[in-house]
């Protein structure tokens, strides 16, 4: 008899233990009775830097870019996202530990509030489909509160969305953006730092399983060409519990964020971009 009474007792505890794992790995079981998929976003960053970054036009339309401004590219693959109703964001420069080469336009440490916003605004003029801004480099610059509120000033009067890129683990971005009411979010998984495809699938399964657990995550990578193959085989076979999508679907802010007609002007549109409304056939 007492026997039998152990081992009902060491069944349940079995069970409550497996229940209380199921629950953690797959959190969306505790909240409703109804399956919610994990959602991945990802942003392609450093979009604009050459004209080979056209081929990452062949990566589903849910797939978020974020494009540096100043390029030779920067407002034509603007346009060209739009015409894919593809989300568009800036890869606003910022300064770095590391003094790294920061392109044109970057936003500086040593810079007055009033060159911050100018700095910004002049950028956004460049890739003016943008809906959101995130960081490139910026481990200095993310750290510093005056340039940041100057930043995220701009942001809320825009209606623009901030991604911390998390160059530095000492960001100050999330919090300044929430206390001047800038809707934010930050990186979780880099998928490419390491370029092969071996590393890639290392980290795309970091990726879903973060979502998993926490309901939706955020990935970055970088137009490399084993990049984009990968991205585009997985993307194309995901399983039918994951889901991705745009970074204004993972801020539950799709309709606010899709069109932003301050910045998106018509009457800016070069000359040169009048035939864009077709997409071109990517360089080979």
């Amino acid at each position: 008899m007492i026997f039998v009474l152990k081992t009902k007792i060491a069944t349940v505890i079995h069970i409550t233990l497996l229940c209380t794992f199921l629950l953690y790995v797959f959190p969306s079981f505790a909240n409703n009775s109804s399956y919610k998929p994990a959602r991945i976003a990802i942003i392609i960053d450093d979009i604009g830097a050459k004209a080979s970054d056209a081929k990452a036009f062949s990566l589903s339309k849910e797939v978020t870019f974020s494009i540096l401004p100043h390029t030779n590219y920067s407002t034509e693959f603007s346009y060209w996202a739009s015409q894919q109703n593809r989300e568009v964001m800036l890869h606003m420069p910022m300064e770095s530990l590391h003094k790294d080469n920061l392109g044109p336009g970057p936003i500086l440490a040593n810079m007055y509030p009033a060159q911050v916003k100018s700095a910004l605004l002049n950028a956004l003029e460049t890739v003016p489909h943008a809906v959101g801004v995130n960081n490139h480099m910026g481990s200095k610059l993310t750290q510093m509160t005056l340039q940041m509120n100057s930043l995220m000033q701009v942001l809320e009067t825009n209606n623009l969305f901030f991604v911390d890129s998390r160059t530095t683990k000492f960001t100050k971005a999330s919090i300044i953006a929430h206390k001047m009411g800038v809707k934010s979010a930050s990186r979780h998984i880099f998928l490419d730092h390491v370029q092969t495809e071996a590393f890639l699938e290392q980290q795309f399964d970091k990726l879903i399983k973060r979502a998993q657990r926490s309901g939706k995550a955020i990935g970055i990578a970088h137009p490399y060409p084993v990049t984009l193959a990968f991205l585009n085989k997985k993307l194309a076979a995901l399983p039918s519990n994951v889901e991705i999508i745009t970074v204004s679907e993972y801020l539950n802010e799709k309709n606010k964020f899709r069109v932003n007609p301050r910045l998106a002007k018509q009457e800016a549109k070069p000359d040169d971009l009048q035939n864009l409304y077709v997409l071109p056939a990517a360089p080979q």
